[in-house]
């Protein structure tokens, strides 16, 4: 019975070993959630996604009343100061913000949150596996994620001035971020701006909710006017 056993467990052994590596273990097969891997091979996909962006957008700059207000700025119709306390009436003094501040943290965070998400679109939408119905169709969802983009880093750029360019899709851990020009953020901006031009439609093309051509060509303007 234990020569048995024995020849058994070895055989279990032999075969657990000859079968598979330790690098195949640890390489994770999504199946049952989503990963830029699984999600982005159709163009309704790409729309989803697009759509994903403008959602941020509208509930973190237009909506949510005085909950966002670190976002909005606090106005009159906001009434923040009511409540009297120093962080609230800190929001009326923008030049004492430093790196530590959440109401920046908040604008830091949600922009480049975005420009991530834009990255992935960018980069994903030229895979081999996304079967476009034409090149047109592909650069439009290109140009809109680049308008996007543009979007972000502008505002980074007025707020903070140099800031790191992130330009491709993060797939890890990343820690050698360097800063770059204000100057060369609005070129960016401006690179992003003239290819989304030449591909996005035009506001009677398209369905309520997302820019038109002519939002592009109004953030160009500020861009070339910085």
């Amino acid at each position: 019975m234990r020569k048995i056993i024995y020849l058994f467990l070895t055989g279990l052994l032999t075969t657990g070993t000859t079968s598979c590596s330790q690098d195949d273990i640890l390489n994770e097969r999504p199946k049952d959630f989503l990963t830029p891997s699984n999600s982005y091979n159709t163009p309704d996909a790409f729309v989803s996604a697009i759509a994903n962006i403008y959602l941020d957008v509208r509930e973190q700059l237009y909506e949510g009343g005085w909950q966002t207000y670190q976002m909005l700025g606090p106005g009159v119709d906001v009434a923040a100061v009511r409540f009297n306390g120093p962080a609230l009436t800190q929001a009326f003094h923008w030049n004492t913000f430093n790196a530590d501040n959440g109401f920046g943290n908040s604008w830091w965070i949600s922009l480049y949150d975005w420009i991530g998400q834009a990255n992935v679109i960018i980069e994903r939408a030229s895979s081999e596996d996304v079967k476009w119905p034409s090149e047109a169709d592909k650069n439009q969802i290109i140009g809109e994620a680049r308008f996007l983009r543009a979007f972000a880093y502008n505002f980074l750029a007025n707020i903070w001035g140099g800031v790191p360019l992130v330009l491709q899709e993060t797939t890890g851990p990343k820690f050698d971020y360097h800063r770059t020009s204000q100057d060369s953020v609005y070129q960016q901006c401006k690179e992003d701006l003239v290819f989304a031009i030449q591909w996005m439609k035009t506001v009677d093309q398209l369905p309520g909710g997302r820019a038109p051509r002519a939002a592009a060509y109004t953030l160009l303007s500020e861009v070339n006017i910085s």
